[in-house]
């Protein structure tokens, strides 16, 4: 199973009440990192815009150092010229899906843009961005991971 993860709206809040680094950033980190030590087959990929801005090593440093090896890497660039008929983070996920011959492994998304998906809606779990990782989703995660379980 492959995590896709979003950072803003995911692991601390996005927008109103949030400012980066000031404290909060990655706040619900420690959340999500207790429910992946329950499902050790998790594999992460960063889908988040961040990977745009940072290197890999900057990106994996917040994550505790049992989990960083469990991510794989980052999903490709918008407009990175893969064949997607949209370029979106549904399309990011694909793309990478596709470049790393993948295509038939589970996947879920954990992402507070809803709207950046079409298809895969399914494979979805949705964070409010002004709330993040909370119970609820975490619930619906849990749920994902079991369906996968060795």
């Amino acid at each position: 199973m492959i995590l896709f993860l979003d950072f803003d709206g995911v692991l601390h809040l996005e927008g109103e009440g949030h400012l980066p680094n000031d404290g909060t950033d990655f706040c619900f980190l420690p959340s999500l990192e207790a429910l992946l030590r329950e499902f050790p087959h998790v594999r992460l990929v960063i889908s988040s815009s961040w990977r745009e801005r940072l290197a890999f090593e900057a990106l994996i440093a917040p994550f505790a150092e049992d989990i960083r090896p469990r991510i794989l890497g980052v999903t490709p660039p918008r407009g990175s010229g893969l064949s997607h008929s949209f370029a979106h983070r549904e399309g990011e996920i694909l793309a990478w899906l596709q470049a790393h011959a993948a295509a038939g492994e589970p996947w879920v998304a954990l992402d507070d843009a809803e709207w950046q998906f079409d298809r895969h809606k399914d494979r979805l779990v949705v964070c409010g961005s002004f709330v993040g990782f909370d119970a609820e989703a975490c619930a619906a995660l849990r749920v994902h991971f079991e369906s996968t379980r060795p």
